[in-house]
């Protein structure tokens, strides 16, 4: 990917960024993550996410939830809690700058979107190594709230760097490009 190409792209973005931040009424400036649940959650990924919801209201992030059913778990302050349906999932996938992925999301599209992954290990991705500046993602090791809660601290901390958090998203749009061709 050229960086004209890259440019362009982020541009595109921070765009629908600022659409979906003026819709919903929240600060474009704030990272947003975003979750989608297009499928039923078990009931310990539920535990974990309502411990992430009352984690992430101490941290500088805005939460969009796309969600089919049980919506007043989600129900915080700092929450906005939508309907799924592909308009919505595709307009917030490419507004996100992050998204919390259990092992039923399609980490590919986020990669395609410009949407970092926080996610346990898989395949696709690859953890962000800030001394190396390589990786497409944020992983984390242990399937725990505490462990995920600190590594989307760690990419709350590494999206304050603008030019680490963009190339961390050309490295997702290669993975997937390269993967096509």
């Amino acid at each position: 990917m050229t960086n004209s190409s890259l440019d362009n792209f982020l541009k595109q973005k921070r765009e629908t960024k600022k659409q979906v931040a003026g819709k919903f009424n929240f600060s474009e400036k704030h990272p947003l993550l975003v979750i989608v649940l297009d499928k039923e959650l078990s009931k310990k990924n539920e535990e974990y996410l309502k411990f992430l919801l009352d984690g992430t209201a101490h941290v500088n992030l805005q939460v969009v939830i796309l969600a089919d059913t049980n919506f007043e778990i989600f129900n915080t302050p700092h929450t906005i809690v939508l309907p799924y349906n592909r308009g919505n999932r595709n307009l917030l996938i490419q507004a996100a700058d992050m998204a919390l992925c259990f092992d039923f999301n399609d980490v590919e599209e986020m990669l395609l979107n410009g949407t970092i992954p926080i996610s346990m290990p898989r395949g696709e991705i690859a953890d962000y190594n800030p001394n190396r500046e390589n990786g497409n993602s944020f992983v984390f090791k242990k399937e725990n709230y505490w462990s995920i809660f600190a590594t989307i601290v760690r990419a709350l901390e590494t999206f304050k760097f603008p030019y680490d958090w963009n190339h961390i998203i050309r490295q997702g749009l290669e993975t997937v490009s390269f993967k096509k061709n």
